[in-house]
């Protein structure tokens, strides 16, 4: 017997298709709600349930004479956060349907592994192949959102920095919304501290401004990172990656706010040190006490040094001391000075060694 054979009382069937058509919509809400549903797909998934919930929550209220209350918003509203355990607690209190078989929609998604391998599948990055006119549209429309962003007092002066500087290689970018910053020199770059460079970089990803990119072929390089500026809506990903605390900038890069230069000193010992040093080491090899020893004296506001070694010319040791200084600073005194503190080292390593005799 057809519905449409006019012999019985279609509100049954009403009552069942309508229904269960919303539990339909409610399951786009327990997929958007897991824990792997990545945050392009969840507002698309949330932003489909919330316009048919919407159309379908009233028409089983009215079908099932729950009253023009059970059909507000506010009352079916928790629904487009708790997906079927809050569709089934709807129904509870307004005697709709069999709760207890609607909760179970919120078990209908779990998943075998191999389904969670395929939701996981990302799509490898293509080269850009669009035509030109495409391509500076985006970048067009990239700089128009992240202008006015730079206006939001709610970004912190690094960020602005960090900001400023991709937008100002967004020009010869390839693929048009990807650029490519060094991990080792993006502080200096942006001039600020080597933290200040990671809690902008954080606070630029959660405000949703930047995703990495992993696939692209500035990748391959160890030091390149390669961050995709994103204009919600445009070219946000579907597979967006998520936040990775990363490195930035490398010790000494920058001494008391000066950006630093990489140094080499050879110290010229008398002969009774050079000596003693030929019998105490047999071999190159660093000498980290050594290291520490004169950055300790000399203090880490005036030089960094970054590691002290003894090698060996034609047979004889010599001491090298590797350090970063200020650009513009004077080179001779603190040479002078690496050559004292370095005496005063094997002076002190001699007296010991005599005491220990």
């Amino acid at each position: 017997m057809s519905i449409f054979s006019g012999e019985f009382d279609p509100l049954p069937w009403l009552q069942e298709k309508t229904l269960h058509a919303l539990q339909a919509a409610v399951s786009l809400v327990d997929v958007a709600n897991e824990p792997d549903t990545t945050g392009w797909y969840k507002r698309k998934l949330l932003r489909t349930a919330e316009l048919l919930i919407d159309r379908l929550a009233p028409v089983v209220a009215f079908l099932n004479k729950a009253g023009s209350e059970a059909a507000d918003r506010e009352e079916w509203g928790a629904v487009l956060e708790g997906g079927s355990f809050a569709l089934a607690n709807w129904c509870r209190k307004w005697k709709i349907g069999d709760p207890t078989n609607i909760a179970k929609g919120a078990l209908l998604h779990l998943r075998t592994v191999e389904e969670d391998d395929e939701k996981a599948e990302e799509l490898e990055d293509e080269p850009f192949q669009g035509d030109l006119e495409a391509a500076l549209d985006l970048k067009l429309q990239i700089y128009g959102f992240m202008s006015r962003r730079l206006l939001d007092q709610g970004l912190s002066p690094p960020a602005h920095r960090l900001l400023l500087w991709l937008l100002g290689s967004l020009w010869l970018s390839d693929p048009p919304d990807v650029v490519g910053v060094s991990r080792r020199f993006l502080p200096t770059d942006i001039g600020v501290k080597r933290e200040e460079a990671s809690s902008a970089y954080k606070e630029l990803y959660d405000k949703g401004l930047v995703e990495r990119i992993d696939s692209t072929e500035t990748d391959k390089r160890p030091d390149r990172l390669s961050l995709r500026l994103v204009v919600r809506g445009l070219n946000d990903s579907k597979h967006a990656a998520p936040y990775r605390e990363e490195e930035f900038g490398y010790p000494g890069a920058r001494i008391a706010g000066k950006v630093t230069s990489g140094q080499g000193k050879f110290i010229q010992l008398p002969k009774t040190l050079s000596a003693m040093l030929g019998r105490w080491f047999k071999e190159a090899q660093d000498l980290t006490d050594l290291r520490d020893f004169l950055q300790a004296q000399l203090g880490e506001d005036k030089v960094y040094v970054e590691r002290a070694e003894v090698q060996y010319q034609e047979e004889a040791p010599i001491l090298l001391v590797h350090f970063r200084y200020p650009l513009d600073a004077d080179l001779e005194p603190l040479e002078k000075e690496l050559s004292d503190y370095a005496e005063q080292w094997l002076k002190q390593r001699l007296v010991r060694h005599t005491a220990n005799q």
